[in-house]
């Protein structure tokens, strides 16, 4: 019979008892007593009595869990003993933490406290010698390095790990178990069955201790390899940096072709050995690349097999009742930095390309979720190191060197990042981008051998399903995510300083275009400006590596879009597309919104997107000189305007979030008149630049701005999107029409569609937004 589920936890809440509480009664004495209290104590009680039934419940299974499993409770008493043994005689090293170690029961309360003032009190336990068992002899604690080795080893444990588990004593060489101090009977040398010489020798599974210790000592020789890494990648950065071109070069100012002296500097033979040093760099670069995701692999290979799982079907002692040191082991580590780095990653080519390296990541995340002390370090917001000296050097405290210093803000507070499920959840949104539009290839009538992109659905696939895992066991633990957005939406604790109301606008407005930013939907072709184009390619086929590209440019897309611009892309073609960009502000545009359509041709990426401006008052209105009132944008990258070779065009390099960032950055801009060649150099304050502001205003009020809330748009496509923009900035928004009104008189007259009289474009923006709040 399988072990009984339930939550991980220390000893000592193991050992609590939940008390009943009694049953409310209700008693109805007087007719006239409001329904709504009535109803109210009839829910609290009901409430009450589920409560009290799963206490009960818990209190049952916990004592008949204790009283069926004697050996369960006297290894427990044995492994805690031992704990406190190693307290009364301690042989810590320096704390470098500044503080004394608290009891535990305080720190577990305070959810600030960084995870090395939680470790203070651990410290002995890791490193202090203990008493032989049979000779009474002081052991020293062992110290070594992990190599993580190549080929698996059942249980994770590989030969450098499994001597460190041993604590043998010099003089009459007992063995002991590293974790509870029980003696062995293999011998000094044993390695754990990572030796293969000693197979009966299972110290790895002794007790919840030993595998503490053993996921110190994976930590710690990781943090090494970690923090080696670093070393050797910034020297390598600088060796780059510190090369010196040759003074002759026969690339000048004027292009190619224009030396710089009388020696030209070109030479065939020459040429050649530099491309071969380049290529054989490149190569040297690329197995170290992948020597090190190795290691990566091995790592989180070896810390997923020694993390608790309560889940197994062979789940152990040390699975339902972990230490207690173990979240606070990693949270120290530099395993959730490098876990943030590889989720904070945004290509999908890249997640395909280190495969490997992203399906273990995921299977270290499932078990991490499993138990209540590791799931900590996913939901948590994470403490910011400014020197980091690796987690094994910190717990020995040898030097000074081995200070941990934490990064702090300006008022002194300790930095916190977001937490690993924030960046967790972009992927998850990248990944249903990318499964989004790859469904309407897999369900296709034709064959697919394209085998990158079946790699790329089958991981995003991988990835989606280990966040449902994530989410479901969070809410078996009663648990949710600690959000950078949840505490920046508490008041500020910061004595005398009240936040910004103009920089709380800006961050909700933000938070609210990230959740609308990209999404696919059921686009009404009768309003799309290439719906002639999609009738000529229904049945024409796409290249696999210009689909699977396309595919994973949206999904980058899906996170990665900057506040103001908003793509919606159609859910069976996936190269129809509409973008919504809002006016920036401090611009003739803020607060307006402007509609394009976007359609990606057949070849590309090897050709640059159609793009289609809709916002253009019927035909009538010219926003800028690369906005006509045809709707053509002019723009370099996308050939429909010259420019220098690196503005144009790259196939595979360039890409649509780098045209539509082009046209919010270098098009919607504070003086569009200098945007017509032959105007000269930009001077916001040329008669001929504010008059031509000043029209450009009044368009954008009209158009931009009055037009979206029209009543017939909240049934459109966009009526989210206008709804979030006007809603959250209409404060801010009727403050500039009411300043750009003072200096355009224009402004204030809007001819009111069918009504033959001048409205006040003020007052009828003031009712329109009044009927889209409501």
């Amino acid at each position: 019979m399988p072990p009984k589920r339930r939550r991980s936890a220390s000893p000592s809440k193991a050992r609590k008892r939940a008390r009943v509480p009694d049953e409310d009664v209700i008693v109805i004495s007087d007719e006239e007593d409001d329904l709504e209290e009535i109803l109210a104590l009839i829910k609290q009680n009901e409430e009450s009595e589920k409560l009290a039934r799963q206490l009960n419940q818990s209190t049952h299974h916990s004592t008949q869990e204790c009283d069926d499993d004697e050996a369960l409770a006297r290894r427990l008493a044995a492994e805690w003993d031992a704990l406190d043994q190693t307290q009364e005689n301690p042989e810590p090293g320096p704390s470098k933490s500044g503080s004394a170690s608290e009891p535990r029961s305080h720190i577990h309360n305070e959810l600030d406290a960084s995870p090395d003032i939680k470790l203070n009190e651990f410290r002995p336990f890791f490193t202090a010698a203990r008493p032989c068992s049979k000779c009474g002899k002081m052991v020293a604690a062992p110290r070594g390095f992990v190599v993580f080795s190549p080929t698996p080893i059942p249980g994770g444990i590989t030969p450098s790990l499994g001597m460190l588990l041993h604590a043998s004593c010099s003089s009459c060489d007992t063995n002991h178990c590293r974790g509870c101090f029980s003696p062995l009977q293999c011998s000094s040398s044993c390695k754990g069955a990572g030796g293969f010489k000693s197979q009966k020798c299972k110290v790895e599974s002794c007790c919840a201790g030993v595998r503490a210790i053993a996921i110190f000592e994976c930590l710690g020789g990781f943090d090494r390899l970690t923090l080696g890494e670093k070393v050797s990648s910034e020297s390598r950065s600088s060796q780059l940096a510190r090369q010196k071109y040759p003074k002759s070069r026969t690339v000048g100012p004027g292009g190619t072709g224009y030396g710089t002296g009388g020696q030209t500097g070109y030479s065939p033979g020459n040429s050649k050995n530099k491309a071969a040093a380049a290529a054989a760099a490149a190569s040297r670069q690329n197995q170290l690349s992948d020597h090190w995701d190795e290691l990566i692999v091995r790592a989180f290979q070896t810390l997923t097999q020694l993390l608790p799982s309560p889940y197994a079907d062979d789940a152990q002692e040390y699975d339902l009742l972990p230490h207690s040191s173990i979240g606070d082991l990693i949270s120290l580590s530099q395993i959730p930095e490098l876990l943030a780095v590889l989720l904070r990653n945004d290509s999908v080519t890249d997640w395909t390309a280190r495969s490997q390296v992203y399906y273990a990541m995921i299977a270290l995340l499932r078990r991490m979720s499993d138990c209540e002390l590791t799931v900590e370090v996913i939901i948590n917001r994470r403490f910011c190191m400014e020197k980091a000296p690796g987690l094994e050097d910190w717990m020995w405290g040898d030097d000074t060197s081995t200070e941990l210093v934490w990064a702090r803000d300006k008022d002194g507070q300790l930095e916190r990042a977001p937490p690993l499920y924030d960046y967790f959840k972009k992927v998850a949104k990248q990944c249903e981008a990318f499964l989004a539009g790859a469904r309407t290839i897999m369900d296709s009538d034709e064959e697919h051998d394209d085998t990158e992109t079946v790699q790329a659905i089958s991981l995003c696939g991988d990835l989606l399903a280990a966040g449902n895992d994530m989410e479901r066991a969070m809410s078996i633990l009663g648990r949710e995510s600690n959000t950078a957005s949840t505490i920046q939406s508490s008041p500020s604790k910061v004595k005398g300083k009240t936040r910004d109301p103009a920089v709380e606008l800006e961050r909700n407005y933000s938070k609210s275009c990230e959740g609308l930013a990209f999404s696919h939907v059921e686009m009404d072709m009768r309003k799309y400006n290439y719906h002639d184009l999609l009738k000529q390619t229904e049945i024409s086929t796409r290249a696999p590596k210009h689909r699977l590209h396309l595919l994973k440019e949206l999904a980058t897309m899906a996170t990665s879009l900057p506040p103001g611009i908003f793509v919606r892309v159609d859910e069976v073609r996936n190269d129809a597309i509409k973008v919504m960009i809002a006016g920036p502000e401090g611009t003739p545009y803020a607060g307006g919104l402007f509609e394009f359509d976007c359609y990606m041709p057949l070849e590309y990426p090897t050709t640059p997107p159609l793009v289609y401006l809709r916002t253009t008052g019927g035909g009538t209105v010219r926003f800028n000189p690369n906005l006509y009132n045809t709707g053509k944008v002019c723009l370099s990258l996308l050939g429909t305007w010259p420019g220098r070779p690196e503005e144009q065009w790259s196939p595979f390099k360039s890409t649509f979030l780098q045209v539509l960032v082009s046209i919010q950055s270098m098009i919607l801009i504070d003086a569009p008149y200098f945007n017509e060649p032959g105007h000269g150099q930009v001077n916001p304050n040329a008669p001929a630049s504010v008059m031509y502001n000043l029209e450009i205003q009044r368009q954008t009020c009209r158009w931009g701005i009055v037009e979206w809330l029209e009543e017939s748009n909240k049934r459109e496509m966009w009526k989210d999107v206008i709804g979030a923009h006007f809603s959250i900035r209409k404060d801010r928004i009727r403050q500039q029409m009411q300043a750009w009104s003072e200096s355009n008189s224009g402004i204030r007259s809007y001819f009111g569609g069918r009504s033959t009289q001048v409205v006040d474009l003020i007052e009828r923006f003031d009712t329109q937004i009044r009927n889209w709040v409501e």
